[in-house]
Protein backbone atom coordinates (compact mmCIF):
# COMPACT_ATOMS: atom_id res chain seq x y z
CA UNK A 1 0.00 0.00 0.00
CA UNK A 2 1.42 3.23 -0.95
CA UNK A 3 2.24 5.99 1.75
CA UNK A 4 0.71 9.67 1.24
CA UNK A 5 2.86 12.62 2.65
CA UNK A 6 2.42 14.95 4.81
CA UNK A 7 4.49 18.45 5.88
CA UNK A 8 2.41 19.53 8.56
CA UNK A 9 3.24 22.97 9.96
CA UNK A 10 4.20 23.71 13.66
CA UNK A 11 6.56 26.30 15.45
CA UNK A 12 7.89 27.34 12.30
CA UNK A 13 8.83 24.47 10.92
CA UNK A 14 7.08 21.37 9.65
CA UNK A 15 6.10 17.78 10.79
CA UNK A 16 6.88 15.22 8.11
CA UNK A 17 3.79 13.15 8.21
CA UNK A 18 2.98 9.99 6.52
CA UNK A 19 -0.66 7.93 6.22
CA UNK A 20 -1.67 4.50 4.81
CA UNK A 21 -5.40 4.27 3.95
CA UNK A 22 -8.39 6.06 4.42
CA UNK A 23 -8.25 8.53 7.28
CA UNK A 24 -11.31 9.95 6.89
CA UNK A 25 -13.02 6.66 7.19
CA UNK A 26 -12.64 4.11 9.92
CA UNK A 27 -10.67 5.21 13.02
CA UNK A 28 -7.35 5.40 12.38
CA UNK A 29 -4.39 4.70 14.47
CA UNK A 30 -1.56 7.20 15.07
CA UNK A 31 1.62 6.07 15.63
CA UNK A 32 4.58 7.61 18.46
CA UNK A 33 7.51 6.26 18.04
CA UNK A 34 10.65 5.63 20.69
CA UNK A 35 13.46 8.07 21.15
CA UNK A 36 13.28 10.72 22.51
CA UNK A 37 14.84 11.39 18.66
CA UNK A 38 14.17 8.31 16.85
CA UNK A 39 11.57 8.28 13.64
CA UNK A 40 8.72 6.80 12.71
CA UNK A 41 10.63 4.37 9.57
CA UNK A 42 11.73 1.74 11.80
CA UNK A 43 8.29 1.12 12.51
CA UNK A 44 7.04 -0.40 8.68
CA UNK A 45 6.14 -3.88 10.08
CA UNK A 46 3.12 -1.89 11.45
CA UNK A 47 2.60 -0.91 7.85
CA UNK A 48 0.87 -3.87 7.39
CA UNK A 49 -2.51 -3.07 9.77
CA UNK A 50 -3.44 -0.78 6.79
CA UNK A 51 -3.85 -3.97 4.69
CA UNK A 52 -6.40 -4.94 7.14
CA UNK A 53 -8.41 -1.86 6.96
CA UNK A 54 -6.66 0.27 9.50
CA UNK A 55 -6.15 3.81 8.68
CA UNK A 56 -2.60 4.64 9.77
CA UNK A 57 -0.70 7.92 10.70
CA UNK A 58 3.00 7.97 10.89
CA UNK A 59 4.87 11.15 11.87
CA UNK A 60 8.62 12.25 12.72
CA UNK A 61 8.83 13.86 15.79
CA UNK A 62 9.67 17.57 15.27
CA UNK A 63 13.63 17.23 14.97
CA UNK A 64 13.49 13.63 14.28
CA UNK A 65 13.83 11.72 10.95
CA UNK A 66 12.80 13.71 8.21
CA UNK A 67 11.26 16.96 10.66
CA UNK A 68 14.46 18.25 10.23
CA UNK A 69 14.95 21.46 12.30
CA UNK A 70 18.39 23.22 12.17
CA UNK A 71 21.04 23.31 15.06
CA UNK A 72 20.30 25.83 17.73
CA UNK A 73 16.71 25.11 18.60
CA UNK A 74 17.24 23.14 21.34
CA UNK A 75 14.87 25.31 23.57
CA UNK A 76 12.26 23.18 21.33
CA UNK A 77 13.23 19.79 22.62
CA UNK A 78 10.46 19.91 25.73
CA UNK A 79 8.22 17.19 27.02
CA UNK A 80 5.30 20.14 26.00
CA UNK A 81 6.88 20.84 22.42
CA UNK A 82 5.96 17.05 21.62
CA UNK A 83 2.67 17.19 23.56
CA UNK A 84 1.46 19.62 21.42
CA UNK A 85 2.95 18.69 18.00
CA UNK A 86 0.96 15.58 18.67
CA UNK A 87 -2.47 17.42 19.54
CA UNK A 88 -1.49 19.46 15.94
CA UNK A 89 -1.37 16.20 13.98
CA UNK A 90 -4.81 15.45 15.29
CA UNK A 91 -6.26 19.16 14.42
CA UNK A 92 -4.62 18.83 11.08
CA UNK A 93 -6.44 15.87 10.26
CA UNK A 94 -9.57 16.98 12.13
CA UNK A 95 -10.12 13.66 13.61
CA UNK A 96 -12.88 13.15 16.08
CA UNK A 97 -12.02 9.68 17.16
CA UNK A 98 -8.84 7.70 16.91
CA UNK A 99 -6.58 5.08 18.46
CA UNK A 100 -2.76 5.49 19.63
CA UNK A 101 0.22 3.45 20.11
CA UNK A 102 3.45 4.89 21.66
CA UNK A 103 6.71 2.47 21.76
CA UNK A 104 9.07 3.46 24.44
CA UNK A 105 9.36 6.99 24.70
CA UNK A 106 6.23 7.49 22.60
CA UNK A 107 4.20 5.55 24.97
CA UNK A 108 5.54 7.69 28.01
CA UNK A 109 4.51 10.89 25.46
CA UNK A 110 1.11 8.98 25.28
CA UNK A 111 0.88 8.28 29.03
CA UNK A 112 1.74 12.21 29.66
CA UNK A 113 -1.05 13.48 27.56
CA UNK A 114 -3.58 10.83 28.17
CA UNK A 115 -3.20 11.58 32.19
CA UNK A 116 -2.37 15.43 32.03
CA UNK A 117 -4.49 17.03 28.99
CA UNK A 118 -7.55 14.89 29.31
CA UNK A 119 -7.84 14.17 25.33
CA UNK A 120 -11.24 14.14 23.33
CA UNK A 121 -11.48 11.65 20.80
CA UNK A 122 -8.78 9.01 22.08
CA UNK A 123 -10.26 5.30 21.96
CA UNK A 124 -8.16 2.92 22.49
CA UNK A 125 -4.77 3.36 23.75
CA UNK A 126 -1.47 0.50 22.86
CA UNK A 127 1.29 0.97 25.35
CA UNK A 128 4.46 -0.79 23.41
CA UNK A 129 7.43 -1.21 25.50
CA UNK A 130 7.10 1.52 27.70
CA UNK A 131 7.38 2.79 31.21
CA UNK A 132 5.53 4.96 33.72
CA UNK A 133 8.31 6.34 35.22
CA UNK A 134 12.10 6.76 34.74
CA UNK A 135 12.54 5.90 38.34
CA UNK A 136 11.47 2.70 38.00
CA UNK A 137 13.01 1.75 34.81
CA UNK A 138 16.13 3.01 36.47
CA UNK A 139 15.56 0.89 39.36
CA UNK A 140 15.27 -2.17 37.00
CA UNK A 141 18.14 -1.53 35.28
CA UNK A 142 20.07 -1.16 38.29
CA UNK A 143 19.13 -4.37 39.44
CA UNK A 144 19.82 -6.25 35.61
CA UNK A 145 23.39 -5.00 35.74
CA UNK A 146 24.46 -6.86 38.82
CA UNK A 147 24.87 -9.65 36.91
CA UNK A 148 27.08 -8.36 34.57
CA UNK A 149 31.04 -8.88 34.83
CA UNK A 150 32.45 -6.97 37.77
CA UNK A 151 34.37 -4.56 35.54
CA UNK A 152 31.35 -4.07 33.22
CA UNK A 153 29.00 -3.56 36.29
CA UNK A 154 31.04 -0.89 38.02
CA UNK A 155 31.61 0.86 35.63
CA UNK A 156 28.06 1.50 34.68
CA UNK A 157 27.34 2.28 37.99
CA UNK A 158 30.46 4.84 38.39
CA UNK A 159 29.55 6.31 35.06
CA UNK A 160 26.13 6.82 36.93
CA UNK A 161 26.99 8.53 40.00
CA UNK A 162 29.18 10.75 37.83
CA UNK A 163 32.84 9.20 38.29
CA UNK A 164 35.79 8.81 36.05
CA UNK A 165 35.63 5.05 34.47
CA UNK A 166 37.08 3.04 32.38
CA UNK A 167 35.25 3.87 29.04
CA UNK A 168 36.10 0.02 27.05
CA UNK A 169 34.35 -1.40 30.47
CA UNK A 170 31.64 1.13 30.32
CA UNK A 171 31.32 0.67 26.31
CA UNK A 172 31.27 -3.00 26.43
CA UNK A 173 28.52 -3.25 29.73
CA UNK A 174 26.35 -0.71 27.28
CA UNK A 175 26.59 -3.29 24.02
CA UNK A 176 25.34 -6.38 26.52
CA UNK A 177 22.75 -4.66 27.97
CA UNK A 178 21.55 -3.52 24.49
CA UNK A 179 22.27 -7.19 23.21
CA UNK A 180 20.57 -8.89 25.87
CA UNK A 181 17.54 -6.82 26.32
CA UNK A 182 17.12 -4.07 23.18
CA UNK A 183 18.02 -6.10 19.85
CA UNK A 184 19.66 -8.78 18.44
CA UNK A 185 20.10 -8.75 14.76
CA UNK A 186 19.78 -12.39 14.75
CA UNK A 187 16.28 -12.26 16.23
CA UNK A 188 14.34 -10.19 13.91
CA UNK A 189 11.50 -12.01 11.83
CA UNK A 190 10.95 -8.94 10.06
CA UNK A 191 12.69 -8.27 6.66
CA UNK A 192 12.99 -4.14 6.35
CA UNK A 193 12.20 -3.40 2.51
CA UNK A 194 14.09 0.40 3.58
CA UNK A 195 17.85 -0.59 4.05
CA UNK A 196 18.75 2.80 5.73
CA UNK A 197 16.96 4.83 8.52
CA UNK A 198 17.77 8.29 9.40
CA UNK A 199 19.96 8.72 12.45
CA UNK A 200 18.81 9.25 16.00
CA UNK A 201 19.13 13.15 16.79
CA UNK A 202 21.18 12.85 19.83
CA UNK A 203 21.23 16.14 20.97
CA UNK A 204 17.57 15.64 21.79
CA UNK A 205 18.22 12.33 22.82
CA UNK A 206 20.86 13.12 25.51
CA UNK A 207 19.03 16.52 26.19
CA UNK A 208 15.86 14.71 27.40
CA UNK A 209 16.99 11.16 28.29
CA UNK A 210 20.45 10.28 28.83
CA UNK A 211 23.43 8.95 27.22
CA UNK A 212 21.99 5.50 26.77
CA UNK A 213 18.80 3.22 26.83
CA UNK A 214 20.70 2.12 30.55
CA UNK A 215 19.15 4.81 32.44
CA UNK A 216 17.28 8.23 32.02
CA UNK A 217 19.27 11.10 33.78
CA UNK A 218 18.16 13.94 31.55
CA UNK A 219 15.01 16.56 31.75
CA UNK A 220 12.95 13.08 32.12
CA UNK A 221 14.63 12.01 34.74
CA UNK A 222 12.04 12.77 37.36
CA UNK A 223 8.95 12.00 34.82
CA UNK A 224 6.11 9.59 36.85
CA UNK A 225 2.84 9.14 35.36
CA UNK A 226 2.10 6.00 38.32
CA UNK A 227 0.02 8.25 40.61
CA UNK A 228 -2.24 8.67 37.44
CA UNK A 229 -2.53 5.67 36.30
CA UNK A 230 -5.58 4.71 37.69
CA UNK A 231 -7.79 7.92 36.26
CA UNK A 232 -7.23 6.32 32.89
CA UNK A 233 -10.27 5.10 31.52
CA UNK A 234 -9.72 4.08 27.65
CA UNK A 235 -9.39 0.49 26.83
CA UNK A 236 -5.70 -0.30 26.90
CA UNK A 237 -3.50 -2.96 25.33
CA UNK A 238 -0.14 -3.69 26.68
CA UNK A 239 2.65 -5.18 24.65
CA UNK A 240 6.19 -6.10 26.00
CA UNK A 241 8.97 -8.94 25.42
CA UNK A 242 9.85 -11.42 27.77
CA UNK A 243 13.51 -9.90 26.90
CA UNK A 244 12.69 -6.86 26.82
CA UNK A 245 14.20 -3.39 29.02
CA UNK A 246 10.97 -2.34 29.47
CA UNK A 247 10.82 -5.31 32.07
CA UNK A 248 7.90 -7.68 32.85
CA UNK A 249 7.88 -5.86 36.75
CA UNK A 250 7.13 -2.49 34.93
CA UNK A 251 4.34 -3.72 32.65
CA UNK A 252 2.73 -5.80 35.38
CA UNK A 253 2.89 -2.65 37.22
CA UNK A 254 0.70 -0.93 34.41
CA UNK A 255 -1.66 -3.74 33.94
CA UNK A 256 -2.21 -3.52 37.49
CA UNK A 257 -2.71 0.19 37.55
CA UNK A 258 -4.89 0.72 34.19
CA UNK A 259 -8.26 -0.93 35.30
CA UNK A 260 -9.15 -1.23 31.43
CA UNK A 261 -6.02 -3.19 30.53
CA UNK A 262 -4.86 -6.14 29.10
CA UNK A 263 -1.27 -6.94 28.86
CA UNK A 264 0.24 -9.87 26.12
CA UNK A 265 4.18 -10.89 27.01
CA UNK A 266 5.79 -11.88 23.77
CA UNK A 267 8.17 -14.39 24.99
CA UNK A 268 10.73 -14.26 22.16
CA UNK A 269 10.75 -10.62 21.95
CA UNK A 270 13.25 -7.56 23.43
CA UNK A 271 12.41 -4.05 22.85
CA UNK A 272 11.23 -4.39 19.19
CA UNK A 273 8.74 -7.19 19.46
CA UNK A 274 6.97 -5.82 16.30
CA UNK A 275 9.88 -6.91 14.31
CA UNK A 276 10.99 -9.73 16.26
CA UNK A 277 7.17 -11.23 16.35
CA UNK A 278 5.58 -9.39 13.90
CA UNK A 279 2.84 -11.74 13.31
CA UNK A 280 2.01 -12.17 16.76
CA UNK A 281 1.85 -8.09 16.90
CA UNK A 282 -0.13 -7.40 14.17
CA UNK A 283 -2.71 -10.17 15.33
CA UNK A 284 -2.80 -8.62 18.77
CA UNK A 285 -3.35 -5.56 17.91
CA UNK A 286 -6.23 -6.20 15.32
CA UNK A 287 -7.86 -8.38 17.64
CA UNK A 288 -7.80 -5.31 20.44
CA UNK A 289 -9.07 -2.68 17.79
CA UNK A 290 -11.52 -4.36 15.89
Amino acid sequence: MKRKIHHIPFKGFYTYCYTFGDISKGIPLIILHGGPGGNDERYEPLEELAKKGIPLIFYDQLGCGYSRVPKGNDHLWTLETYLDELENVIKYFKLNKFNILGHSWGGMLALEWVTKRNPVGLDKLILFSTLPSTKIWNDEHLAMVESFPEKEKNAIIGDLNGLEVDKKCLKAGIKRFNQEHVSKKKDKKYKFTRKRFPKTNREIYEKMWGKSELFGTGTLADWNTIPDLKNIKNETLILSGRLDESTPKINELMNKEIKNSRWVLLQNSHHIGYAEEPELVLNEILKFIK
